[in-house]
């Protein structure tokens, strides 16, 4: 599969090896993404925390894991909500498939993790009213 192309949710090369990407990155989700911020344990950016409202009204809080972040790509879970057992697309471990693994570049942002969010949470209630999981699809 090829690369994601948006270039407004992604870093530059130079930009991803800055000494200020949080800065980039909170700006980046400010801009697009205002009821997420970054959150931090001890001085150390952890994760991103924040709601998405979908086109069926609802409202959903959601959490991303930034573990070995921008190396690895970050795990996205519900928080405060149970995605129930069985929703495609949907890992035992309690996180969401957003991309697979190989796919993740270290130029993606925070901010694209987040739109991504949205895209599943679309197919989400899609699924949820007619048992059917719109796409393509992957194999994980």
């Amino acid at each position: 599969m090829p690369d994601i192309s948006a270039p407004d949710l992604t870093l530059t090369i130079a930009e991803s090896q800055a000494p200020n990407r949080w800065y980039l990155e909170q700006e980046k989700l400010r801009f697009f993404f205002p009821k997420f911020s970054l959150v931090a344990l001890n001085g150390t950016i952890t994760g991103a925390v924040g709601t998405i409202d979908t086109q069926y009204g609802n409202t959903y809080d959601m959490r991303i894991d930034l573990k070995n972040y921008p190396f690895e790509r970050p795990t996205v879970r519900a928080k405060d909500w149970t995605i129930p057992s069985g929703t495609p697309h949907y890992f035992g471990n309690g996180s969401i498939c957003i991309m697979r693994a190989d796919q993740w570049r270290r130029i993606y942002t925070v901010a694209l993790v987040v739109a991504k969010t949205a895209i599943w949470l679309g197919k989400y209630e899609l699924w949820k009213l007619e048992r059917r999981w719109p796409g393509l699809g992957q194999s994980h």
